[in-house]
């Protein structure tokens, strides 16, 4: 049973109105950012802001739904024709069912036998026999029902979420927390927008009746698309996660104040930062990598925020290099996981392993024991996160406060998916009380 909507299918629909080439060009491009991504390690938003060019808006929604789709139900995807085989086809053609199986069963109404030829057309010639057969037994077959979810071993394979990681999500915050987190990364993020004050004032606001601002003051929601926005491109708003807004208003910065943001690439939190100083003060926002710092430099220009100075630095040894400065506020949005961002980035789950999380963390706490000392008396520290594990999150604060008796946690919150349209999040507020 297909699951495409309205709108997928009027996309589909105008694309080929203009023309079966194009439609074919699209399926080809959608098909290299797939391999891209899957096979090559490349990472789904940076390769559409690169490949995306030529496409026209209708053809970049397309092989945007494309990527994602494939990427979020990739499991499910090779359920559909992997007993059909005797074993895996070469990694670009094994790719190429998938996307070929999700057009067929999610998103391409009405055009089943134009997705099997376009899909032997694209492929290499000594393959094209295996495809043509698998995908007209996949149609001959129609939808094969999954496994119903009732263990770590079927929900992972519902879900696409590697056993190991569920299992660990179950041991941190119990089985139906668990799966409740699994299934919601299979829903599409919605687009989360702020304001920005330093721009945008509040009678323009009054004057959209398609915007509407939200009680914290900040988040604002749309009838329309955002991203299309000539708002956007004028930095009157910003497209920011509701999870990732907490962020600077746990900070809560003041007018006047000077505030380390140590890890502030690519300068989302750092804008809202700004504009919650009224862009008065001083912000020294710093990465490790130059061609990041550029990223946080465009978002101040953008945004209007002149008091952002960013500087190239290593936040795991930041008191040697800043050595006898203070502020009055600290933020440690630090590198992670990043499990509480899988519905924006599901490619995180193809690369992630046990390993890497043990050696993040061990970078998270040099970064903390760093660059708390940067925090003035009576100053704020705020760190943050954007994943669901409990050793980067609450025990990593536990562990630096036992370390660190000076510093006394005022707060801490994590942010579920699957607890409202939000990213999972973790932030602790600290205060330095000698």
């Amino acid at each position: 049973m297909k699951t495409s909507t309205d709108c997928e299918t009027a996309v589909v629909d105008s694309i080929r109105s203009k023309g079966a080439g194009r439609m074919n060009n699209t399926r080809k491009t959608a098909w290299q950012g797939l391999h891209a991504v899957i096979n090559e390690g490349q990472y789904a938003s940076l390769w559409l802001r690169q490949h995306g060019l030529a496409l026209s808006e209708e053809e970049k929604r397309w092989v945007t739904a494309v990527l994602y789709g494939v990427l979020r139900h990739r499991e499910p995807l090779r359920w559909q024709w992997r007993d059909l085989v005797k074993r895996i086809p070469e990694a670009k053609v094994a790719v190429l069912l998938d996307m070929s199986v999700y057009q067929l069963f999610y998103l391409d109404k009405g055009t089943d036998y134009a997705v099997v030829n376009e899909a032997v057309k694209m492929c290499p010639q000594p393959m094209k026999g295996l495809v043509n057969a698998v995908l007209r037994q996949v149609l001959r077959r129609g939808q094969r029902p999954l496994p119903q979810p009732d263990s770590i071993e079927n929900l992972a394979l519902v879900t696409s979420h590697p056993q190991w990681l569920l299992n660990l999500w179950k041991a941190h915050y119990g089985e139906d927390k668990m799966r409740s987190i699994a299934l919601a990364d299979l829903e599409e993020a919605a687009v989360s927008v702020r304001i920005n004050p330093l721009k945008l004032k509040a009678k323009e606001l009054a004057l959209r009746p398609d915007w509407t601002l939200q009680p914290n003051g900040w988040t604002i929601t749309t009838t329309g698309n955002p991203v299309a926005d000539p708002w956007l491109g004028e930095g009157k708003i910003v497209i920011q996660d509701r999870s990732s807004q907490q962020v600077a208003l746990w900070l809560d910065p003041q007018p006047g104040e000077a505030v380390f943001d140590a890890c502030s690439a690519p300068g989302t939190k750092t804008t809202q930062l700004a504009a919650m100083m009224d862009n008065q003060g001083s912000i020294l926002a710093c990465d490790l990598h130059p061609h990041r710092l550029k990223l946080v430099e465009e978002a101040a220009q953008r945004v209007g925020a002149s008091i952002i100075e960013t500087r190239m630095l290593d936040a795991a040894c930041a008191d040697q290099q800043l050595a006898g400065q203070q502020f009055d506020r600290v933020l440690l949005d630090v590198p992670c996981s990043g499990l509480g961002v899988l519905r924006h980035k599901p490619e995180i789950l193809l690369r992630l392993t046990p390993e890497a999380l043990d050696e993040i963390v061990g970078l998270q706490a040099e970064i903390l024991n760093h660059c708390a000392p940067l925090c003035r008396v009576g100053g704020t520290l705020v760190y943050s996160t954007c994943t669901l594990n409990r050793k980067e999150n609450d025990k990593q604060t536990a562990a630096f406060l036992a370390q660190h008796p000076d510093f006394e946690l005022q707060d801490e919150k994590t942010f579920f998916p699957d607890e409202g349209d939000q990213d999972g999040f973790y932030i602790a507020k600290m205060i330095r009380r000698r």
